[in-house]
């Protein structure tokens, strides 16, 4: 798997999001219910109709509270290019200029057509959890980059991961050169 390094610059992102805490490990069931109900109260549907972000594509990021915190916001939102339309049932966030090594998942089939007739709903969540294991326990070792701790990783949705027989989605990890 090999990243794509971009520079990008500075972005606006405005979504919807929970609270949530890393350090009793629930976080990562309370992100699986935020996206449950991220369906099932059509968000999406919402979000893009109110803000009419200039691309498609949703951005999800968890952005601690603090350095010394263990809570953190996860927030899944779209890139805008100002904050005119947010309502206060919005949360927004400016991300600084970074560099990236980019990841895209392997591609999976998530088309409805299974043995039981059902669209896959584990295997794509499983290639994104795989790809993040793969960049921090073996990317980086022999790629002459480290992670950059002054900046916020993400993943990014677009067009390409909406039950397609090869879908995909990328991870951004912000980087700088090893000295």
């Amino acid at each position: 798997m090999v990243p794509t390094i971009i520079s990008k610059p500075s972005f606006k992102v405005a979504g919807y999001g929970i609270k949530t805490n890393i350090a009793d490990g629930s976080f990562t069931k309370d992100i699986a219910a935020f996206w449950n109900n991220y369906d099932i109260n059509g968000w999406e549907c919402k979000m893009y109709d109110q803000l009419n972000p200039p691309k498609h594509g949703e951005v999800g990021i968890c952005v601690p509270e603090s350095r010394e915190s263990e809570s953190l916001v996860y927030l899944l939102g779209v890139i805008v290019e100002d904050f005119e339309k947010v309502t206060p049932d919005l949360i927004t966030l400016e991300l600084p200029e970074a560099t990236y090594a980019v990841f895209t998942t392997p591609p999976v089939d998530v088309t409805i057509g299974g043995k039981d007739g059902k669209a896959n709903q584990e295997d794509f969540p499983n290639a994104i959890s795989k790809t993040w294991k793969y960049i921090f326990e073996e990317w980086f070792k022999d790629s002459g980059y480290e992670y950059d701790e002054t900046k916020l990783d993400f993943e990014f949705y677009d067009e390409r991961c909406h039950f397609r027989p090869d879908t995909v989605m990328d991870i951004y990890v912000p980087v700088i050169k090893k000295i």
